[in-house]
């Protein structure tokens, strides 16, 4: 496979290092747009412009297998374009949601696979919200696409509700979410706390998992054969994030399959099980 890279150079090396080793991966070529890319069967495109969305879909147009490192597109029209233009050119579309990439991440959907109850709390103090110049949406976002991740079904209800504390773009949301399968799942974002925090709690039968984000960190409760509650803690390297992002694109390229991104079609999903129209409104108004 001919795999081009387009971005900034440095950012661009390094994608290439987590692609060399794979044997499916026979060269790959570094270009700074799709103009000097050549000829290539899969693209990897290194961009936070607010061209990102327009350069994706010119490189499926061009029928390349695309995988965009950025963050997750709020543009619901240009994401539902870009998804029917995939599928007419039969090419794999893959987003860099680092959230669900991680190493802590993969490891609780295998402990997992069928979560009762997920809980996520995500707290920046003020005064670094302000210093990473990023709107409260794309945090709220990102917790709400993990969790329609590993749920991986419809949603059957979301009740949302934030304050604003004299702009859009300070204070708080709680979203609440229960799935057709009865999983429920609780998101509270806070932009004005007193320190950083990113915590996340789930839940089966069996298992309770506390997932301590920043420290990469994740302890396991469970009932031992005496009946006795005991916990078990693992830490994972974060920067492994970047080789697993790679080889799932890769293999999904090999197997023509798009990886689902769940928090492009969860307003949608939303839209056809909640009761509250308005409601729903809000929440698109919300990105």
């Amino acid at each position: 496979m001919k795999i081009g890279i387009i971005g900034d150079a440095d950012r661009a090396v390094a994608w290439e290092k987590n692609l060399r080793p794979h044997p499916s991966v026979s060269e790959v070529i570094i270009a700074r747009n799709l103009e000097g890319i050549g000829t290539v069967d899969a693209c990897i495109l290194i961009d936070d412009s607010p061209n990102k969305l327009d350069m994706l879909l010119e490189s499926i147009k061009q029928g390349f297998h695309s995988f965009l490192v950025s963050r997750l597109p709020r543009d619901l029209f240009k994401a539902e374009k870009i998804y029917h233009a995939s599928e007419e050119s039969n090419v794999v579309v893959q987003y860099s949601h680092w959230p669900t990439l991680s190493p802590a991440s993969q490891w609780m959907f295998q402990k997992i696979q069928k979560p009762r109850f997920i809980q996520v709390v995500r707290e920046l103090s003020h005064t670094d919200y302000l210093e990473r110049d990023t709107s409260i949406s794309n945090y709220w976002l990102d917790e709400l696409a993990f969790c329609m991740t590993w749920v991986n079904g419809a949603t059957h209800h979301v009740d949302v509700n934030q304050t604003a504390l004299k702009s859009k773009e300070s204070g708080a949301i709680h979203l609440f979410l229960r799935f057709n399968s009865g999983t429920t799942a609780g998101i509270f974002v806070n932009t004005v706390a007193n320190k950083n925090n990113h915590k996340r709690t789930v839940s089966d039968h069996s298992f309770i998992l506390y997932a301590d984000v920043i420290e990469h960190t994740v302890q396991t409760g469970e009932k031992n054969k005496s009946g006795h509650f005991f916990r078990q803690k693992k830490m994972f390297d974060a920067t492994k994030s970047a080789e697993i992002a790679a080889l799932q694109f890769l293999k999904a390229v090999q197997m023509r399959k798009s990886l689902p991104v769940w928090c492009l079609r969860s307003l949608s999903n939303v839209k056809g099980g909640r009761k509250n129209q308005q409601e729903t409104d809000g929440l698109v108004v919300l990105i």
